[in-house]
């Protein structure tokens, strides 16, 4: 992070889903949890605690590509805070 902020505590990655649209694309759509993740002050090592809302779960839409030396590499990356699938 920048500002002199940086993250501490657990991100959870949940619920992953793996659609392959043929042999050099497909889409991955999984889940994070940030409700036990927070920012830290890199200078004074204070952590900075907020509250679990819908907002600290997002859902997350990918495409991924093989490139011409057959690595996959994500090509379009969107997220949705709150989203209902992956809120408890």
């Amino acid at each position: 992070m920048k500002d002199g902020y940086s993250v501490t505590g657990v991100n959870r990655y949940y619920n992953p889903k793996i659609n392959l649209f043929d042999s050099a694309s497909a889409g991955v759509v999984y889940c994070e949890d940030q409700s036990k993740a927070f920012a830290k002050d890199r200078k004074s090592s204070k952590v900075i605690k907020t509250a679990v809302t819908v907002k600290s779960y997002v859902l997350y839409t990918t495409r991924l590509e093989k490139n011409d030396k057959g690595v996959w590499q994500t090509t379009r990356l969107t997220s949705q805070r709150g989203h209902k699938s992956c809120t408890p």
